[in-house]
């Protein structure tokens, strides 16, 4: 078991164990305006439990400033009350629906163990499949708002003695060309994707994706400052963002960097505020 600041996973028998890959993602991927969530190769869950985690946050932070508005009479604050009530009702009747779908068995059988444990129990729309995405995506005519993966990126490496490791970590079974039409198929008209691969991965599936997913975000993450980058987490979209046409000025592509650990070889300021509501130890 894995145990994060406020909550802990199993992944005792997934094809991958919880890695630094899998947080990064989930802490860099935004979740204002998501309401559904398709987390592609989920594995054990870790990425839509973490999302799940930020989501349920995200709404505790506006209920909060909702109910300290301003200092009104009683009648006023009474039905200010009344409103809030109201619509926390229709929240939990609605609710965000996160699904993760992956090929192995046991990984999703981990991620089902995990919700019982989960500490937001009203995420009952928190689903687990095991399903190909080719086979969900032909099966499925839903849109998310939000699509994540942290998907196999080995092509011709030599592969693992164990078919569950080769699975996780060979893109036999999940090419990126696949990945790019289940993607582009599945997303929402204003939806975002996010993934994370190792820097020559990230450019192959941005020239397999040409001119159908359209790059917006780009974190280039380096393990240390003398180290060359070796992972990129990427922001696309199904269109080139509007202000870029009417506002050329404006770069189509936001490029940020994260070193995450110092010439001391201890965690940098930025890899501890990114990761410091998951993490342990981390204040």
């Amino acid at each position: 078991m894995f145990h994060f600041k406020h909550f802990s996973l199993y992944h005792d028998n997934s094809a991958l164990k919880i890695s630094t890959d899998a947080l990064l993602l989930a802490a860099v991927t935004p979740v204002n305006q998501v309401r559904t969530v398709l987390d592609i190769g989920c594995g054990c869950g870790v990425i839509a439990y973490c999302l799940a985690w930020k989501m349920q946050q995200k709404a505790l932070r506006e209920r909060t400033a909702k109910e300290n508005v301003t200092k009104v009479d009683i009648l006023q604050k009474n039905a200010l009350q009344e409103n809030i009530i109201q619509e926390n009702t229709c929240e939990e009747n609605d609710l965000q629906e996160i699904m993760g779908i992956d090929i192995d068995a046991s990984s999703i059988e981990d991620a089902l163990k995990s919700k019982e444990i989960f500490p937001q129990r009203n995420y009952q729309n928190l689903l687990f499949y095991q399903q190909s995405i080719q086979n969900f995506a032909r099966e499925n005519h839903e849109k998310f708002d939000l699509i994540v993966s942290n998907p196999p990126f080995f092509v011709d490496a030599l592969k693992p003695n164990t078919l569950q490791k080769n699975i996780s970590k060979h893109n036999d079974t999940l090419p990126f060309e696949d990945l790019k039409d289940a993607v582009c198929q599945l997303l929402a008209p204003n939806g975002r994707f996010f993934m994370i691969l190792p820097a020559n991965e990230s450019e192959k599936f941005e020239q397999i994706s040409q001119n159908q997913l359209f790059k917006f975000y780009q974190l280039l993450i380096q393990p240390t400052p003398s180290k060359p980058i070796n992972r990129i987490i990427t922001g696309y979209r199904l269109s080139p963002e509007a202000s870029t046409k009417t506002c050329p000025m404006i770069p189509a592509c936001v490029t940020e960097t994260l070193c995450l650990r110092n010439a001391d070889n201890n965690m940098s300021e930025s890899y501890q505020q990114l990761t410091k509501d998951f993490l342990l130890g981390i204040c």
